[in-house]
């Protein structure tokens, strides 16, 4: 028997065949606005570090452990984004996200 039987390398990609062009637009929509989201927190928490340091001239961000998500969208309002995002037409996709 061949190794490569076993990982499914000979098979063809049916995943990206499967998928609708309104899922994909969903999909690369919600994740692009997930990134936007931890990269807003990330540069809160850089100025937060940065005010921390002017004001007590002391670095304690080595000691400090962050929250993984700090804002979480709710089930419902995930759900209405996804709906949203099903109505955009694949060829806007791409201008919405710049």
């Amino acid at each position: 028997m061949a190794l490569a039987s076993w990982f499914g390398w000979n098979e063809p990609s049916s995943r990206i065949s499967q998928r609708s062009p309104m899922e994909m637009v969903t999909e690369t929509l919600m994740m692009e606005l997930d990134w936007q989201i931890k990269e807003a927190e990330k540069q809160q928490r850089e100025k937060e570090n940065e005010y921390r340091k002017i004001k007590t001239g002391v670095d304690y961000g080595w000691l400090v452990s962050y929250p993984k998500h700090g804002c979480d969208i709710s089930p419902g309002e995930r759900l209405q984004l996804e709906d949203i995002c099903s109505k955009i037409h694949p060829s806007y996709c791409g201008p919405i996200i710049i």
